[in-house]
């Protein structure tokens, strides 16, 4: 089995991919960026990607969203990882004046960062992986990252974790072809838009209301059409074979001005 994700080796997304598959073989392409995750999914059905979608501190991940609207995939499964960073080093500094990291991480960790290195040059990489690749060549002073890429690159850990408490990300498997299959938990993920008439976003969530629905998330991003329009991703709890969820979905088919289902899947937790 062949799956992209954002890499090189030791990013989280790497971790992810991981648990994905974790009997068999597997063939693991890392990535430059999230685009590039999805383009050699869109290209070929036998190839599955893993990018991270959402993060508990800092939200959703724009890059993916945007994807997800324009990509002909699917999301097959979530995988929700606890993603600790640590400052590392190729050995032990006087002085830190330059840290790389992913613009995520740098956002998980600021409050450390403001304490211990205000003056400190931020740069921002791909993924904290190759931060950890720079570091090691001698390009930065420190990188943040995951305890494996600084293992993998030979450095030294000089603090952590340094994030916030209750760091997790959500990543999504993605392929080109649907495959519903169920778990113990399970949600299904679509991407609507509404038509520019008044209470047109209400009447929609009160479907949901209706078929007593829980929404565990809901989010707008430009359709980027024109100024001013949007389309909404929503996830909910629970399987496309269920009848009130079936039900509801078809309903707020047709009533949107726009609507793609996304995925119906189960959620792993590491």
């Amino acid at each position: 089995m062949k799956v992209a994700y954002l890499g090189p080796v030791g990013s989280y997304s790497y971790e992810a991919a991981k648990g994905f598959i974790k009997n068999g073989n597997i063939n693991l392409i890392p990535c430059d960026t999230i685009d590039d995750v999805f383009e050699i999914v869109t290209e070929d059905e036998k190839v599955y990607g893993v990018v991270p979608v959402e993060n508990s501190i800092e939200g959703s991940v724009s890059t993916t969203l945007d994807n997800l609207l324009k990509a002909d995939v699917y999301i097959i499964k979530e995988i929700v990882l606890k993603v600790e960073h640590y400052l590392c080093c190729k050995e032990t500094p006087k002085k830190i004046n330059s840290i790389a990291s992913h613009p995520q991480a740098f956002s998980q960790c600021h409050d450390y960062l403001r304490k211990y290195y205000k003056g400190a040059e931020l740069i921002q990489v791909n993924s904290t992986s190759y931060a950890a690749k720079m570091c090691a060549e001698g390009k930065v002073d420190a990188a943040i990252c995951s305890t494996f890429a600084a293992m993998q690159n030979n450095l030294q850990i000089i603090d952590g974790p340094i994030n916030h408490d209750n760091n997790y990300t959500r990543f999504f498997v993605l392929n080109k072809q649907p495959n519903f299959e169920r778990g113990e938990k399970n949600k299904t993920s679509i991407i609507f838009s509404t038509y520019d008439r008044p209470g047109s976003l209400y009447k929609i969530l009160a479907i949901f209301n209706l078929y007593d629905l829980n929404l565990t998330k809901i989010e707008s991003r430009p359709a980027k059409t024109s100024l001013g329009e949007y389309v909404f991703f929503v996830d909910i709890d629970g399987f496309i074979d269920e009848e009130d969820v079936s039900d509801a979905l078809k309903v707020v088919q047709r009533k949107s001005a726009f609507y793609k289902l996304l995925g119906s899947y189960s959620v792993i937790r590491e």
